[in-house]
């Protein structure tokens, strides 16, 4: 299996060897100094949610530096059609956004870009100069990825840090690029729907310098239509400040 890793940080491009599944493959490592973590809260079971989750490909496709994920969350899930990608996890996250930005009460669509900005997730206009905003800064955290090892149900990841990571979390998540979904009852009933970049698996821990971790494999995954995410975020400011993204092929 050929896996191309893309590093999201401040550098040059470079060749590297990885050690995947026990051999070593040669891969295209290219390196950013700037981007922008897209993380759209949306549900199957809200009409305002398609026009959101169409847009968020199209903002992906402003610039390569741009890195989309859909959180599914689960409060939707009572009033008609249960979201079968829905997570109390990730209404969880929002929450704490929710009290982050002072909002009276969380809502989908909902975007946050580098846990800097918050939006309505329709809102093109404003997106894209936040975006632009945020492509024009540089990284503070070099976040490398050294080695995956994917097993039937689990990756283990190996990664390091450089920079300012002290305070923060590295977040990873397994997302399923394109998934298209026939909603039969609820607000969207009838429609067809589809998701970019959906959050499957996540998992937050304390950031450190050498990270070694585990992420299970959801069930019938496969493997040309997904990808894994990482990023550090603040714990307290919650400012995205480095990512990468190893893409499965």
């Amino acid at each position: 299996m050929k896996w191309l890793l893309l590093f999201i940080f401040a550098g040059v491009a470079a060749f590297t060897i990885v050690k995947t599944n026990g051999s070593n493959e040669t891969r295209t490592d290219k390196t950013y100094g700037s981007f922008a973590v897209l993380e759209l809260f949306t549900s199957e079971g809200c009409s305002s949610c398609p026009p959101a989750d169409r847009l968020l490909p199209q903002l992906a496709a402003l610039d390569v530096n741009v890195i989309p994920l859909s959180f599914h969350v689960d409060y939707w899930d009572k009033l008609g059609w249960k979201d079968p990608f829905s997570n109390s996890q990730f209404t969880e996250r929002q929450k704490d956004y929710g009290q982050y930005f002072k909002l009276e009460s969380i809502y989908t669509p909902q975007l946050i870009i580098n846990g800097k900005f918050e939006l309505v997730g329709s809102d093109k206009a404003t997106a894209e100069a936040d975006i632009k905003k945020l492509l024009s800064e540089n990284a503070t955290v070099d976040l490398t990825i050294d080695e995956v090892k994917k097993g039937e149900s689990k990756l283990t990841v190996n990664c390091h840090l450089a920079g300012d990571w002290r305070n923060s979390d590295l977040l990873a998540a397994i997302v399923q690029d394109h998934v298209e979904s026939d909603v039969k009852a609820g607000e969207n009933h009838g429609v067809k729907l589809f998701h970019t970049n959906v959050v499957r698996t996540f998992l937050r821990l304390s950031a450190k310098e050498r990270m070694n971790f585990e992420l299970m494999i959801p069930a019938g995954l496969p493997a040309n239509n997904s990808h894994l995410i990482l990023f550090i975020q603040q714990k307290r400011g919650l400012k995205i400040t480095g990512a990468a993204v190893y893409k499965f092929s």
